[in-house]
């Protein structure tokens, strides 16, 4: 079953959810009156990637691209994310009076499938297979 990247993905994802929520929790406990919840976002978003490109590169990808480079993209993919949280959490939280932490979990869970196509055709995109190849 881990043989399938896709599976991968998806276990390396759910960690990296709760990675990011936590981190996003934790900084919004401590930071709360001291850093506006976007800012909070950003961060969470930040350190998240850098703990976790490591993990997609070598075991849901296989990655063998220079690390600079593909971190860079990897980021880029990640930049989306954070994108959709600092458009999304807004409209929810000031719009809707959604809480903050409720909106966060909300925005997390529409951001998913897109990165992994991102991810999987264009950050970890192996040249030496066709793009068909799944």
């Amino acid at each position: 079953m881990l043989r399938d990247h896709r599976i991968r993905y998806l276990i390396v994802g759910a960690g990296t959810n709760i990675l990011y929520f936590g981190l996003f929790w934790l900084g919004w406990h401590v930071l709360e009156g001291v850093l506006p919840y976007l800012v909070v976002t950003a961060l969470a978003n930040l350190m998240t990637a850098l703990i976790m490109y490591p993990t997609y590169r070598g075991f849901v990808f296989s990655s063998s691209a220079g690390w600079l480079r593909g971190f860079t993209k990897f980021y880029a993919v990640y930049l989306f994310g954070l994108a959709c949280s600092l458009v999304g959490m807004p409209l929810l939280i000031e719009l809707l009076n959604t809480p903050v932490l409720l909106a966060q979990a909300l925005v997390i869970l529409l951001v998913p499938v897109a990165s992994y196509l991102l991810h999987r055709f264009w950050t970890f995109r192996d040249v030496s297979h066709t793009p068909v190849d799944a």
